[in-house]
Parts: C-alpha cells; structure tokens; sequence
C-alpha cells in the first residue's frame, strides 16, 4: 500500500496492548525489584489523569492506582513505625536486665508486623494485576475508591 494514501489502514492488532494504565502498573509491580519505579508510576499516574483527552475507563484505573500507593504507602509507614517501636522496647528490656514474657510480647508483635508487610505487600500486587487485566481490555475498574479490590 502507498504510504501517501489517503486512508492508511490501521496496524494489525496483536492482542497485546499496553495502555497508559497498564504502563502505571507495571511501573508498580517493578517497585518491589527496583525499589523507585512506584514514583515515577504515580507521578504519571497523576498526571496522565488530568490530560483533557483521558478517557473515562483511564481514569478510573488511575484513582484506583493512586489509591493502590497512598493506602500501600500508610501500611508500610505503620509496618516501620511498628518495628521501629518493638526495637525500641526490646532495647529497654535488655537495658533493664530482663527478658521474660514482656520481650516475649514484643517479638511476636515484631512478627505481626511483619505478616502485615507480606499481606500489604500481596494485597498490593493483586491491585496492580488487576488494574494490568482490565486496562489490557479497555475496562474501567468498578469500584476505583474501594481499600479491598
């Protein structure tokens, strides 16, 4: 076909796409090897929402995944704060000389917080492939406010 026509046919669909969601999300789910591409994904989260051309199902993914880092944000902020804490009781039991059932209390709610970790940590890939799964088909999320899926 002449690259001068007047109607060029569109370019075959492989069935992947990789819509401006999917991109934020993926930029999340490298967060956990990366440990800075969450930023740069809300950054363009953020931005890519107030674009005039953004459709409706865009935005909705993007109030999802902004969402996905503020919450993942506060849980892992109360995951240090909590670990940061238990240091700092253990600290003071060992100065007193004692151990006994108080620092026993203490590590088991150091491995609390850290099982809230994991779990914040897996509710916040599940999100991210959510939000992937739906863009991919150029699907809104349902319920882009919600703390769950």
């Amino acid at each position: 076909m002449d690259d001068n026509s007047p109607n060029p046919s569109p370019p075959a669909s492989t069935g992947v796409t990789l819509q401006r969601p999917f991109i934020v999300a993926l930029l999340y789910l490298l967060n956990i090897v990366l440990g800075f591409s969450v930023f740069v994904g809300l950054i363009l989260a953020y931005v890519w929402r107030s674009e005039p051309n953004t459709q409706e199902w865009e935005r909705s993914h993007y109030t999802y995944l902004i969402r996905t880092f503020w919450i993942g944000f506060l849980a892992i902020v109360a995951f240090v704060v909590m670990c940061i804490a238990m240091i700092v009781v253990l600290a003071a039991l060992e100065a007193e000389g004692g151990g006994g059932p108080a620092s026993g209390v203490a590590i088991s709610a150091m491995f609390a917080g850290m099982a809230l970790f994991v779990v914040s940590l897996v509710w916040f890939c599940i999100r991210s492939i959510l939000s992937m799964v739906k863009s991919g088909n150029r699907e809104p999320m349902p319920n882009p406010r919600t703390w769950l899926f």
